[in-house]
């Protein structure tokens, strides 16, 4: 079921925040398996203006053990579109205590050069939307990415192309200087022993 269906029912049955509290746990679980790696967690719209989500965040890393350098924050632009002041203060707050910041799904919401300007990103996520199928010539995906590539090179920021899943756009995306990959291309969704089983694999090569 994609996050687009049943997000918006998490959040309007208030069901997100339980939802949202097993997701970090978890996360952060798992993180304490991966010496030396980090983990990005996505937070819904609802979850990052909760009251205190500094203190929420900070306290749940404290429990699991977990430096905050080693947990990525994933927020889309919707996240920010209420009220972007208080919004970049939060991501402040976050970023001095070491937390990485990612843009999520950048390009599909609310897409503002302020957002950009005044919170600070680690990462800008390119949507799949501009992704899936950017090596057709008669596509113009090529362009925005471009666009978007260079925008964040010049601000310091890493950028990921979501969604690769052929060969031609992976080596589309490479040439327009994405400084990450994630898609079909390298792999599905896996559960937990099968992450652990290619972790070590990838070790003892």
């Amino acid at each position: 079921i994609s996050p687009a269906v049943f997000i918006p029912i998490a959040e309007e049955s208030n069901l997100i925040h339980d939802l949202g509290d097993w997701v970090l746990e978890k996360s952060l679980e798992v993180l304490a398996q991966w010496p030396g790696q980090y983990v990005s967690v996505n937070f819904s719209p609802r979850q990052f203006r909760r009251h205190n989500f500094v203190g929420y965040v900070v306290e749940r890393c404290q429990r699991a053990g977990i430096e905050p350098t080693r947990l990525q924050i994933e927020i889309t632009e919707t996240a920010i579109f209420d009220d972007a002041d208080r919004a970049a203060d939060t991501l402040y707050r976050l970023r001095q205590m070491g937390f990485r910041i990612a843009l999520d799904d950048f390009g599909t919401g609310y897409s503002s050069l302020a957002y950009l300007q005044s919170a600070p990103f680690d990462k800008i996520k390119i949507d799949q939307s501009f992704v899936l199928g950017a090596a057709d010539p008669s596509s113009m995906n090529a362009a925005i990415i471009s666009s978007i590539v260079g925008l964040a090179t010049a601000l310091d920021m890493e950028t990921t192309a979501e969604g690769v899943e052929t060969h031609d756009d992976l080596s589309l995306i490479r040439g327009l200087g994405c400084s990450h990959v994630q898609g079909y291309i390298y792999g599905k969704p896996m559960d937990l022993v099968e992450v652990l089983a290619l972790l070590r694999r990838c070790r003892a090569n």
